[in-house]
């Protein structure tokens, strides 16, 4: 049966992973862009705010760059919360509101400072001999959060922005921020080198949950860290050194409605 799932997915990672799939989705923006930096300022960015309906992420985040006037690095290493912050006073993401982006644009340019770069961020918590990248994206998160700006009272909306795989969340957004940076294209677009792809976590949403339960990937019913990893290494077992690449199929399968169509291959 293993190897009739495998079949089915390797089949429908060819349909999704294609580059048609970036036009309809947020990964769109940080492929808009040349330069690294660029890249990794609006994938962050754009990944943070990917939940809602597709359509209304790609909405939201179009207006973010137009106020960064398509010059995402430029706009965060000037960026000065005090007084910039006011561009973002109108902005409205579902849960998420202008001072919550501007507080995580803030974060990116003070940590910028000191870091020159996202990936030295994150790789300055990464071992090579860490199971997964639970421990550097955890010091990831943990070190954007330390400048958190003194006169803030609120954290919520940064903590929902950037989440912690230490309290057990699933860390969607950030584990689909780090598929962009990591695996090969057509979709993700591989400029974080140093990180081999078998390391990464499946960005876990409520359509990957549901298809997974059916597929027998995970048998927990939380829809937490710990799933998202139960799932990731059971998806080794179909490709061990690119589990993360199966996204494709179980979330395409999941927001076209079409997962009944593995219940009647496996039944061919």
């Amino acid at each position: 049966m293993s190897d009739r799932i495998k079949e089915f997915l390797d089949e429908q990672v060819k349909k999704y992973e294609t580059s048609d799939f970036i036009i309809n989705d947020p990964v769109q923006f940080p492929h808009k862009f040349s330069d690294k930096l660029d890249q990794e300022i609006s994938g962050l960015i754009s990944s943070c705010l990917a939940y809602g309906k597709r359509e209304k992420i790609i909405e939201d985040v179009e207006i973010i760059h137009k106020i960064m006037n398509y010059k995402p690095a430029e706009f965060v290493r000037n960026f000065d919360f005090k007084k910039d912050f006011k561009n973002f006073i109108n902005f409205k993401h579902r849960y998420t509101a202008g001072n919550d982006v501007a507080i995580l644009i803030h974060l990116i340019g003070i940590a910028l400072q000191q870091y020159d770069s996202l990936e030295h961020i994150f790789l300055s918590g990464y071992s090579d001999t860490d199971k997964n990248i639970k421990p550097a994206l955890t010091n990831f998160v943990s070190i954007l959060k330390s400048y958190f700006p003194d006169d803030e009272k609120n954290l919520s909306g940064v903590n929902y922005l950037l989440p912690s795989p230490e309290k057990g969340s699933a860390c969607k957004r950030l584990n689909l921020f780090l598929k962009w940076m990591i695996r090969t294209g057509p979709v993700d677009l591989n400029i974080w080198k140093k990180i081999p792809p078998s390391k990464l976590i499946i960005p876990l949403d409520t359509h990957v949950a549901r298809l997974s339960r059916k597929l027998n990937l995970v048998c927990r019913n939380a829809d937490d860290w710990k799933t998202a990893e139960e799932i990731t290494e059971n998806l080794k077992q179909f490709d061990s050194s690119d589990p993360v690449k199966y996204d494709f199929a179980i979330f395409g399968l999941g927001i076209t409605g079409n997962a009944n169509l593995l219940k009647d291959y496996l039944e061919l």
